[in-house]
């Protein structure tokens, strides 16, 4: 119900203390929690504070809200307690996060590059994407390139957009023939931000003629 009832609702002092209240109400209304947390997020009620208390919390539902809503907040620390949480959902939300928060904590985003799951993996890979791309991480994203999870290679051909041309174009011509179309496609997007570069027109040219109508669909771009 609240949930429904957010774009109605006023953003109003006693609100957030109620939506405070109720995030901590415990088992088994942590449904209820996590809806208090989206409330609370959606209408600016909430704080760093409220929402990292919620990343202890035993669902995971309520604790990949929490980590959103410490990202609506540009929090830099928080979310990095989370990024140790068992539910790969969770460190998912957190790779995913640090793309959009001003200042992502290095040491949180290798740590999550390490992480054992592909998904993972592949989520934190994408994060320099959206933050920037510098030379030792594209190092790693063209790395990954070999990775045998298609999700992590789809991450890092994301990553290598925001690299240096000379760091990416070399590694993502090469991907276009890779197995899995959605690793060519993040290739070819990451391609068209180099289309300047040398090489780059080359294998773009050369991805307009593949079977794949989506790939020659976006490779089509860089004659726009």
């Amino acid at each position: 119900m609240l949930r429904e009832l957010v774009e109605v609702l006023l953003s109003e002092a006693e609100l957030g203390t109620a939506l405070k209240a109720a995030s901590a109400v415990a088992d088994p209304a942590v449904r209820a929690a996590a809806a208090a947390l989206d409330v609370s997020h959606a209408l600016r009620l909430g704080d760093a504070a409220v929402y990292a208390a919620a990343l202890a919390d035993d669902d995971i539902e309520v604790r990949i809200t929490a980590v959103r809503a410490l990202v609506s907040v540009d929090a830099v620390d928080e979310p990095a307690v989370a990024a140790d949480d068992p539910a790969r959902e969770v460190r998912v939300a957190v790779a995913r996060g640090l793309a959009a928060v001003s200042a992502p904590a290095p040491a949180t985003l290798d740590g999550l590059m390490d992480d054992p799951d592909p998904l993972v993996r592949g989520a934190a890979l994408g994060a320099p994407a959206a933050t920037g791309c510098p030379p030792p991480y594209a190092a790693r994203a063209a790395a990954a390139l070999a990775d045998p999870a298609w999700q992590v290679r789809a991450g890092a051909a994301s990553a290598l957009r925001a690299a240096p041309a000379a760091e990416a174009v070399t590694a993502l011509a090469r991907t276009l023939a890779d197995p899995n179309a959605d690793v060519r496609k993040a290739a070819v997007l990451s391609l068209l931000e180099h289309r300047t570069a040398p090489g780059a027109r080359t294998a773009l040219a050369a991805a307009t003629r593949t079977p794949d109508a989506d790939v020659r669909a976006y490779a089509s771009r860089a004659t726009v």
